[in-house]
């Protein structure tokens, strides 16, 4: 195909519009990231379950791990400018096989974080309502159809709007987290003798599960890597991109670091091992109110449910532009590539998407599954899926550096290439061998999703190879320089 050829094509795309800076993409993507649910919700288990008094060396390492990804993954963007999100990247390194394959994967992953998350709202909203506010007990679904209903509404509008309602939201829990921090970095924590940092020492790194605790840490950074996926929808890309993916990334270790050592100090490096394995939840609603009293262990109550809500939009944001791509490559039905003409939105998509979260919903109500169990396999078939789609990326970026990319130093080429691969590669294999764990502990339902995921994953595979025998002029072969696609 000539090169005026390959142009009118890559003109005849459909491409989506926005306007987003630095701040809005930033907080699209840390929304998902869920700053507040991790430090209320997951620190405590990490700390109970995961690597102990290692904890905070667990979220340093996972982030030492992602930051090395970042270099080539950001460098990738910048030279491969278009969208398409991990799906185009692993099909310009590796190939259309493993491309489409991980894109369904990744599709898959994102769409069961939204609807997972549905659920979960529907649970904390009811316990909110009912528990703390003394309002009626209804059924958790219906305020699932709330959380439900206000994404579908926003994911159909243009992406600054949805961008600015997470803005919102991120505030208050940032607000939370570092007024909680500080608190109990002012009173010294448990018993006010000051701040200890012996959690940070080699001698502490293998009290609990190192393994496990790499493997939780890199499941709580879900989220940074959609940033190429917004790339239409940003003012200045090739800058912004980059910025965000780094900041994000940064924010979290930070963060999440900082937050797990403060906690382990809240209860006492001697107490808490044992309080968090009796009752996550409990030991640090415990911590809340020793430092900020009951404002901010209500304030921190409510914000989980607003934070659940900035998850199940910044889902349904991500799987919608997943759609849009896979229809605008002929993956899926042509019609979900479609352009709101006044919002710049992939309108035909975030309703698909919609819709099969409503259906998800019926399902889940009429069959009677339990819903934090239903929570809790979806949770965990998105970690693994997620973590797995970020190997293979690893994996792709090099290689497409090598071939498109000159100049580039032997830290940018191999170095840090070596450790993301080397780091990601073992939280997968982690993932593997302890999935039954991530998906509520049952090993008949961890053979089912796992037969699932990989099937798709051949799925994919296999169409690659079929469209390029059946269908070679379907899509030109530079396809990769203009979408994702199979060439």
């Amino acid at each position: 195909m000539s090169s005026v050829d390959t142009e009118v094509q890559r003109q005849s795309q459909p491409h989506l519009k926005g306007n987003m800076g630095f701040l809005s993409l930033f907080f699209s993507v840390v929304a998902y990231n869920a700053p507040l649910v991790v430090v209320v919700g997951a620190i405590p288990i990490m700390v109970g379950s995961g690597a102990g008094l290692g904890t905070p060396v667990s979220f340093i390492c996972a982030g030492a791990i992602l930051a090395a990804f970042a270099v080539g993954f950001t460098r990738m963007s910048k030279i491969m400018p278009k969208p398409g999100g991990f799906y185009s990247m692993i099909t310009a390194g590796l190939g259309p096989q493993m491309g489409l394959g991980s894109g369904l994967v990744a599709f898959l992953g994102y769409f069961c974080a939204y609807a997972g998350s549905l659920v979960f709202g529907g649970v904390v909203l009811g316990e909110l309502v009912h528990g703390s506010l003394n309002g009626p007990d209804i059924p958790w679904y219906f305020w699932s159809l709330i959380f439900w209903a206000a994404s579908a509404v926003l994911g159909y509008l243009k992406v600054e709007l949805s961008a600015k309602v997470l803005s919102i939201f991120l505030l208050f829990e940032v607000v939370i987290v570092v007024s909680y921090d500080v608190l109990v970095f002012i009173n010294g924590g448990a018993g006010h003798q000051g701040i200890s940092v012996v959690p940070l020492s080699p001698n502490h790194w293998f009290d609990g599960s190192f393994s496990l605790g790499l493997l939780f840490a890199l499941g709580m950074y879900a989220g940074f890597e959609v940033t190429v996926l917004f790339r239409e929808e940003v003012r200045d890309p090739s800058r912004t991109i980059p910025r965000v993916t780094y900041a994000v990334i940064a924010l979290a270790t930070v963060v999440y670091g900082l937050s797990s050592l403060l906690f382990i100090n809240s209860i006492g490096l001697d107490n808490v091992v044992e309080a968090a394995t009796a009752d996550p939840t409990g030991s640090m609603t415990h911590s809340l109110q020793a430092f900020g009293g009951k404002v901010l262990s209500d304030a921190a109550t409510v914000l989980v449910n607003t934070s659940t809500f900035a998850v199940v939009l910044a889902a349904h944001n991500i799987s919608a532009r997943y759609s849009f791509n896979l229809s605008a490559d002929g993956i899926l039905p042509r019609t979900l590539s479609r352009v709101h003409a006044r919002h710049g939105s992939p309108h035909s998509s975030s309703f698909a998407v919609s819709s099969a979260g409503l259906v998800m919903l019926l399902a889940i109500i009429f069959t009677g599954v339990g819903a934090i169990e239903f929570y809790t396999a979806l949770l965990g078939i998105t970690s693994f899926v997620i973590l797995g789609v970020i190997f293979l990326a690893g994996v792709a970026v090099p290689v497409y550096l090598r071939r498109h990319s000159r100049g580039l130093s032997v830290w940018s080429r191999i170095v840090f290439p070596s450790i993301s691969i080397v780091g990601l590669g073992s939280g997968l294999v982690l993932a593997g061998i302890n999935f039954p764990l991530l998906v509520g502990g049952s090993n008949v339902l961890a053979t089912i999703l796992m037969v699932l995921i990989v099937g798709l994953f051949v799925l994919g595979f296999t169409l690659a190879m079929v469209y390029r025998r059946m269908r070679p002029g379907h899509l030109c072969p530079d396809r990769s320089a203009v979408r994702s696609g199979i060439s």
